[in-house]
């Protein structure tokens, strides 16, 4: 009986210093899940300055988090998501959908790059996507293997969760490409609202969220890249036109600039070419 009540005693103090070490760890823990899957889901690495969670107040703030480049692409990362801040609805975080109130991202800055037949944002994009129809395969959550290679919050069979709003403002939008030599040119994001995410669901999984978000997002872009004053940038970068012929047909020349009649129609196809469609 002595035996016994030690090793209960041992397996108590085990499960406490375990509580212990998370609730001490949280915003670490945290940091790290994000990274790990984020990097998984989009394909490209993610990284997270730092995690503040106040598990008093059902909040949480995110600073920092940077979803890289897909390989093939060179600018130094797709999306700087500033500051991020969470609030959650505290009765439903032991239950197998957490409702969150309430999501804010401020101050976003977003990077897109066009190369490769298509864009940085395209990419990360359909990287997102098709994670998401990898986990809902034809067999069910987790596809043909069950979801054994990844983790069961991404699989389907984890927590889901419901978000009531998702708010991102004061972002801004650079354009980057070879052809430009090095130049950006940028431009306001629109403000993106999201309500109800999960909901009809009842309930989404992480990687639906992404998805869900980053689709947004890629939309709220195309609008700004299509709005660029992308003929002033042409006759800022001096001999531009040899840089662009093969992409538009000739419809530029240059020593030091565009000529009239080709600076329009130079700027017509860039336009198109960044904002025509969602490669």
């Amino acid at each position: 009986m002595k035996k016994i009540l030690i090793a209960l005693a041992a397996i108590i103090l085990l499960v406490v210093a375990g509580l212990v070490y998370v609730y001490v760890n949280l915003d670490s823990i945290v940091k790290a899940t994000i990274e790990e899957a984020g990097t998984r889901v989009t394909l490209a690495d993610v990284t997270v300055d730092n995690v503040k969670i106040e598990t008093t107040q059902n909040t949480a703030s995110i600073g920092g988090l940077v979803v890289g480049n897909p390989d093939g692409f060179e600018t130094d990362y797709a999306f700087s998501l500033g500051n991020i801040s969470v609030r959650l609805d505290g009765s439903t975080l032991t239950s197998d959908t957490i409702r969150i109130i309430e999501v804010i991202v401020d101050e976003p800055s977003v990077t897109y790059e066009l190369g490769q037949g298509s864009s940085n944002i395209a990419t990360i994009q359909r990287n997102v996507e098709s994670f998401v129809q990898r986990m809902s395969g034809p067999t069910g959550a987790g596809g043909a293997d069950g979801g054994n290679a990844d983790t069961a919050a991404d699989d389907g069979t984890g927590t889901k969760v419901v978000i009531d709003n998702v708010y991102v403002r004061n972002g801004n939008v650079s354009v980057s490409a070879a052809m430009l030599k090095g130049k950006k040119l940028s431009s306001g994001l629109p403000e993106i609202h999201l309500k109800d995410i999960g909901k009809e669901e009842g309930g989404a999984t992480p990687a639906q969220v992404a998805e869900e978000i980053i689709t947004a997002l890629n939309s709220a872009v195309f609008k700004s890249v299509a709005s660029l004053n992308v003929d002033g940038l042409l006759q800022g970068v001096g001999d531009l036109g040899k840089g662009v012929t093969g992409l538009i047909g000739g419809a530029a020349t240059g020593t030091g600039g565009v000529v009239k009649d080709g600076a329009g129609a130079v700027g017509d196809a860039v336009k198109g070419l960044f904002g025509g469609s969602s490669e």
